[in-house]
């Protein structure tokens, strides 16, 4: 079974990855001159945990060992903007939230 931090090792170099491609300023759309830009908030976050164990237990009889450990990672990606350019004007359109 694998550590917390094997799992975090693993996970993180995807999430950053992620956090690095089209998240922040996403691709452009085109229709005829009128080009569209979106622009996104990007969250990430991880967490884990690990355990261990012990001994046999006298009063059950169970016999000692152990191990627990779990890690996990999202991202939520929110538009909040686009720029709309349309031939010589360029104009930044909020979102509502």
């Amino acid at each position: 079974m694998s550590t917390p931090e094997s799992l975090f090792a693993s996970v993180a170099p995807r999430l950053e990855a992620l956090a690095q491609s089209n998240a922040v300023v996403g691709p452009v759309t085109s229709i005829g001159d009128k080009h569209v830009v979106p622009l996104v908030e990007l969250s990430l976050g991880m967490g884990g945990a690990g355990g261990g164990g012990e001994g046999p237990n006298p009063s059950t009889g169970a016999q000692g060992k152990g191990f627990g450990g779990g890690a996990g990672g999202g991202a939520k990606v929110t538009p909040v903007a686009v720029i709309v350019v349309e031939g010589n004007q360029v104009s930044l359109q909020p979102l509502g939230h």
